[in-house]
């Protein structure tokens, strides 16, 4: 198995609906690398603390730290957005529908750090943001065989070519059970123990059998 790498990019298109993002600024740092499922806040460094700074995960801002941030000069600001943005960081993003101010925006685009808003209260967004996370980091592989669903656990089915492997399987759909991927499945570790099985987006609901073709079995 095998971990992608997770870029801005990549985590924007693909959750964008579910996170409610909307990219503020910093385009041109799209392809920054998350090097870690999880999220940050960034409460500590924007004070002045910078040890022991997450700076390898996505950063979020709520309530609390904007209004912190309103509290000080525009100098003192500057110092604590340096601070922060020297660290090779992947991207900020603002919950509540909070906007950074155009201090951070200049300073983003400058350093091209992008910044994202997200309607979403910053425990919720926290909370789904790392299982989405969590989902992308998971090692994937793929499996020669078919798996077939039965009673909710995955059955991977081997053999040699010819063995009657697509039979076997074509029997247990007859009896009820749900058909996940023929011939190839893909498959991942999610947290650490539990391995999951997909197929192939393209050839989903569909399956090779002898003598009669492609078949639909959805």
């Amino acid at each position: 198995m095998k971990i992608n790498k997770v870029t801005v990019e990549r985590f924007f298109k693909e959750h964008e609906a579910e996170l409610k993002l909307k990219l503020i600024a910093g385009s041109g740092g799209m392809d920054r690398v998350i090097f870690e499922p999880s999220v940050n806040r960034p409460g500590l460094i924007l004070a002045g603390f910078k040890n022991y700074f997450a700076h390898k995960r996505v950063q979020t801002l709520g309530n609390a730290d904007v209004y912190y941030l309103r509290s000080l000069s525009e100098e003192k600001r500057r110092h604590a957005y340096e601070a922060m943005l020297n660290f090779p960081i992947p991207c900020i993003v603002f919950s509540r529908g909070l906007r950074p101010d155009d201090l951070l925006v200049k300073m983003a685009e400058k350093k091209n750090v992008p910044l994202f808003q997200t309607t979403l209260v910053t425990m919720k967004f926290i909370n789904l943001a790392a299982r989405a996370l969590e989902a992308m980091f998971a090692p994937r592989g793929s499996e020669m065989g078919s798996m077939v669903d039965i009673l909710g656990i995955g059955v991977i089915i081997k053999g040699e070519s010819g063995i009657g492997k697509s039979e076997s399987v074509l029997a247990l759909i007859e009896r009820g059970y749900s058909l996940v991927a023929d011939d190839i499945t893909q498959v991942s570790l999610e947290d650490g123990s539990k391995v999951i099985g997909t197929s192939n987006p393209i050839t989903r609901d569909h399956m090779e059998v002898r003598g009669m073709g492609i078949i639909n079995v959805g």
